[in-house]
């Protein structure tokens, strides 16, 4: 997971990661090759990307929406109608199937979003997860599911880079953590190495301790 300060450049290396952005510098490896002359369509079969924002600006319904998942691999019929049932199932979304995107909750958007997003990590050439605050306008309930599913895609070989601001979420769930600040990288490692308490006290500007495996700050 990747966790650091509003402004630490989170979001901008996500982006670059997802070939949003071109780095200033370097470039971005995807196993060991140089993503320099990837089109458009190569990032979106090799990585799914779900920004922190995602709006819909169309009249469209949840299984419109999720069916969107399917573009970068040119899914069609009735294997995208069955990829997208299953989201549909996974994500708890039945009862919304019927309902257009804009007048849901804004969590049951981000769900939306989530299984679309999902759906686009369902082939063999896909190897990223890029999530980008994917919890935040999730309920315990859900964000406990969204957790379940990254998981499961983690156990299938795909990799998952997700960004999260609650460090004790971080602690419990991630197997990796990467903390950044001001663009730079202050430390990599296993969660309790990282999000020691003195990591957390430099970066973050605030008092921190660590009992058992929780972060008590103020």
């Amino acid at each position: 997971m990747l966790v650091g300060p509003n402004g630490a450049g989170k979001s901008s290396l996500m982006q670059c990661i997802a070939g949003v952005l071109t780095p200033s510098a370097g470039n971005v490896l995807i196993e060991q090759q140089s993503s320099d002359a990837w089109t458009a369509k190569q990032w979106a079969q090799h990585i799914s990307y779900l920004p922190q924002n995602n709006p819909v600006n169309f009249a469209l319904t949840v299984p419109e929406v999720i069916n969107l998942g399917g573009l970068a691999h040119e899914l069609q019929g009735e294997i995208l109608a069955e990829k997208s049932q299953q989201a549909i199932t996974l994500w708890q979304l039945e009862e919304f199937k019927q309902r257009e995107v804009r007048r849901l909750s804004g969590g049951e958007q981000q769900r939306c979003h989530m299984a679309r997003s999902w759906l686009q990590m369902q082939s063999e050439s896909s190897l990223l997860w890029a999530l980008d605050e994917p919890l935040s306008a999730l309920d315990l309930q859900h964000q406990k599911l969204s957790l379940q599913q990254i998981k499961a895609q983690t156990e299938q070989q795909k990799s998952v880079l997700m960004v999260a601001h609650d460090l004790n979420l971080v602690r419990h769930y991630a197997d990796r953590v990467l903390l950044i600040d001001k663009g730079c990288l202050v430390a990599e490692g296993r969660p309790e190495e990282v999000l020691s308490a003195k990591n957390i006290s430099r970066v973050f500007q605030v008092e921190a301790r660590v009992e058992g495996n929780n972060v008590l700050w103020y």
